[in-house]
């Protein structure tokens, strides 16, 4: 609002929100939200809200809080040029990166390099929000002149089409077919939003889902490369 109107007191109620959150939320790791505690994974809905976990000392956390807050952060640097905030949203990005995965596990059947998984104390791997993920990491490059954001963004972009049924992932593709026999050539594209839903998975098809969302999948996967195409060119892709 600031930006489209230039009137102070939108910067300043911004500062404040944000500030707080450096204060308070960033030095404990405090990422909780709706997500964390009542939607797929419920456990410690009753008695772990605001508190961290004895056992290793963490709360539970949702790491689309930590990315709104890297973003949050980057926007208000690019804002203001306060450095503050610049070196408060790297601290912030890396705290993100900590759930991407940077190698492939023997014991899961499906590509997983760059992909994110969404707590930490969730069974799912490469969910869609790592499309969204995928922009910001490269913003962070160009603006740090990071070869290593750069090509964990790009990772991360590429690992938002793994779960895709289609003859350029053969190995998902063997997954899906095993899970759900009668996928033909009309469903080439379908896609679920992430890997390992139920927290269980084999090479025989288990893990796989049995929906797909266009906004939350294909649609959003193929939205951040056009983004990212249009923001930055066909250069970016040969990184």
């Amino acid at each position: 609002m600031f930006k489209h109107t230039s009137k102070k007191e939108y910067l300043v109620s911004a500062t404040k929100a944000l500030d707080a959150v450096v204060k308070k939320i960033i030095p404990v790791g405090q990422w909780e939200d709706f997500e964390t505690y009542w939607s797929c994974s419920r456990v410690g809905s009753q008695d772990w809200v605001g508190e961290k976990i004895p056992r290793n000392n963490m709360f539970k956390q949702n790491n689309f809080c930590i990315y709104w807050t890297a973003e949050a952060l980057l926007e208000m640097y690019k804002t203001t040029g306060n450095k503050r905030y610049l070196q408060k949203g790297q601290r912030t990005l890396d705290e993100l990166l900590m759930f991407q995965a940077t190698w492939q596990p023997p014991y899961m059947a499906i590509r997983t390099l760059g992909g994110f998984g969404v707590m930490n104390a969730d069974g799912e791997w490469n969910d869609s929000r790592q499309c969204l993920f995928a922009g910001l990491i490269i913003d962070y490059g160009k603006v740090l002149k990071s070869t290593e954001y750069i090509q964990r963004g790009l990772s991360a972009l590429r690992a938002s089409f793994t779960m895709m049924y289609t003859p350029l992932n053969p190995q998902t593709m063997k997954q899906w077919q095993a899970k759900w026999p009668f996928f033909g050539s009309i469903d080439f594209g379908f896609m679920m939003e992430n890997y390992g839903h139920g927290g269980e998975t084999n090479d025989s098809g288990l893990g796989i889902g049995e929906f797909t969302i266009y906004d939350w999948g294909n649609g959003a996967a193929a939205e951040a490369y056009n983004r990212l195409f249009d923001r930055y060119g066909a250069y970016i892709f040969s990184n």
